[in-house]
């Protein structure tokens, strides 16, 4: 780091491009802090993300860098606080624990090969792999095909109950939505997210059903919500857990 920073002194006026490659980087004594620079930004600013489990430390410019280093630096008791709050990570290893259908499952990996199973009543996920390294692969893509599975299913419930069309369904790994809808020639296109898994039933439902709602209504107004209402009865049930629990889905899988 301290070559960059001389080289920018010496070239004051050139190899900001290369420079600029750099970033975003991670603090290299606490990967938690993630340096991301904005041209836009008139002064240095932290902001918590507490989707990805992090600060972000927005530097306005490459020359700014070393000054945005000695600010964090400084503000270390303020991001230590911010970053205690969120929920303990979830890491995928065996004999860990994980989240999942709102309640604490054992991820254990038994010898050999074979598909992953659920034992719902000792509450136990098993994923054979044949090496540590692999399995919190293997633990991820189980979660997106189970995830898969249930949101699909509840959403073409939903969608029937509407009278509408179901068109694609995709999972992914979203920070800012738990869902979104698009509705092309008359037919929805769904996006969830695959941490939805991780919460209880009755939420996963939920968002399912909201998600449909759009096919009738594409905003959030009060006709929106009554869509919502006549097709699920756990709306403001589900959406309260969500806003007070949303951290921990995102905990899941977290190695930090």
């Amino acid at each position: 780091m301290g070559g960059f920073l001389s080289s920018l002194k010496k070239k004051p006026n050139t190899g900001d491009s290369s420079a600029k490659a750099i970033f975003p980087f991670r603090d290299a004594n606490d990967p938690r802090i993630v340096y991301r620079l904005s041209d836009r930004a008139r002064r240095i600013s932290l902001k918590v993300n507490t989707a990805d489990r992090e600060v972000s430390v927005v530097v306005p410019g490459v020359r700014a860098l070393k000054k945005a280093q000695k600010f964090a630096s400084q503000q270390s008791d303020w991001i230590a606080v911010q970053l205690e709050g969120l929920p303990p990570p979830q890491p995928f290893e065996a004999g860990g624990h994980i989240l999942m259908r709102g309640e604490i499952y054992e991820l254990v990996s038994p010898p050999g090969r074979g598909r992953p199973k659920i034992d719902h009543e000792r509450r136990v996920i098993n994923v054979p792999s044949p090496d540590a390294e692999s399995f919190p692969g293997r633990v991820r893509r189980f979660l997106i095909r189970e995830a898969r599975d249930e949101l699909t299913a509840a959403s073409h419930f939903y969608a029937d109950k509407l009278g509408k069309r179901i068109g694609k369904i995709s999972v992914r790994d979203t920070s800012s939505r738990w869902g979104s809808c698009i509705t092309r020639k008359g037919e929805g296109h769904i996006s969830y997210s695959w941490r939805l898994i991780s919460a209880p039933p009755f939420v996963l439902d939920y968002v399912a059903a909201h998600e449909c709602a759009h096919m009738v209504e594409d905003n959030h107004s009060a006709a929106f919500w009554n869509v919502c209402d006549t097709i699920n009865d756990d709306v403001k049930k589900a959406s309260k857990w969500l806003r007070k629990n949303g951290a921990f889905l995102h905990a899941v899988g977290a190695e930090w």
